[in-house]
Parts: C-alpha cells; sequence; structure tokens
C-alpha cells in the first residue's frame, strides 16, 4: 500500500482548473453571443491563466506518475487509474482517486462540448464579417449602352468600391 496524497492533491488541483476553464467557456459564449468584445478579452486573459496553471499541474502529476510507476516496476503507461486505486494506502484514497478521475473525466468532456460551440459561433461571426466586407468591398456591375447598342461597363473595366480593399 502506497500513500496517495500528493497525487489526491494533484488532481484536486486540476478538477478546481478544469471547472474554472469550463466556466470561463460558458461565459465566452454569453460574450460572443452579446458582441462584448471587452468581456471576451478578459474571459481569454483568464483562460490563459488557466491553462498555464492545467499545464504545470499536468507536469507534476507526469512526475509523480513515473516516480509512483518506477516505485511499483511498471512502464508509466501501464499505470492507470485503476492501478493506483489497487494500491492506495487506504480506502478513502481509493475513493478519492476514482472519484476525482471520473468527475475530471466529465469535465474535460463537458469543456470540449463547450469550445466546440464557441468555435462554431466564431466561425459564423467570421463567416458575417467576411461577408459584410465582401458587400462594402465589390462594386455592382452596372450595364451601360454604347453607341452600337451593346453593353459595356459603367466605369469602363474599373472596379470601384466603398474602401479601398488594397489598404
Amino acid at each position: 500500500m502506497i500513500a496517495l496524497k500528493p497525487m489526491v492533491a494533484v488532481l484536486s488541483a486540476m478538477l478546481r482548473e478544469h471547472e474554472a476553464l469550463l466556466d470561463a467557456a460558458k461565459r465566452k459564449k454569453t460574450a460572443l453571443i452579446g458582441n462584448d468584445n471587452a468581456g471576451l478579452n478578459g474571459i481569454v486573459k483568464q483562460e490563459v491563466e488557466h491553462l498555464h496553471r492545467i499545464e504545470k499541474l499536468e507536469g507534476e502529476r507526469q512526475g509523480m506518475s513515473k516516480l509512483l510507476a518506477a516505485r511499483l516496476g511498471l512502464p508509466v503507461p501501464e499505470l492507470t487509474v485503476t492501478k493506483m486505486s489497487a494500491i492506495a494506502g487506504t480506502p478513502e484514497e481509493r475513493e478519492e482517486i476514482l472519484r476525482l478521475s471520473n468527475a475530471l473525466t466529465a469535465v474535460i468532456g463537458e469543456l470540449k462540448e463547450r469550445n466546440e460551440l464557441n468555435k462554431q459561433l466564431i466561425e459564423q461571426s467570421l463567416d458575417f464579417v467576411r461577408g459584410s466586407i465582401e458587400l462594402l468591398t465589390e462594386s455592382p456591375q452596372v450595364p451601360t449602352y454604347g453607341d452600337t447598342g451593346d453593353t459595356h461597363a459603367a466605369y469602363g473595366n474599373k472596379r470601384t468600391s466603398f474602401f479601398d480593399s488594397k489598404a
């Protein structure tokens, strides 16, 4: 039996950071729908902070996993949550490891769904902006009649628009 308190502490911290990231993703959806650019910038900054902390915690978790695997004489990929729970020092640690693993898996799954939805919202916004820019930068082809009765562009073959799109 091995005490897994440090691993439990790291997994708990990872769960808290992922839950905060999920909360930020929910707020991001609201900011995207409401076109709140200032709010969106603040949320993105918070997300970056959470991601840095998650990256640091993941490094700690990997280091602990290597040490634990070496103690057990296992290759690191074979050290699963099930094996960790089996070697836990107490039944409470065993339950906590399993609970944290399940909760982390659920939060990460929901976070992926939220991020996909936010990605779609951003793509729709970009499509709208691109369409608006195209409407403003393209000139309509207005036919005119020459002395022979043929049609040609009103301004020759020059393109006109509201904005200089080559700026």
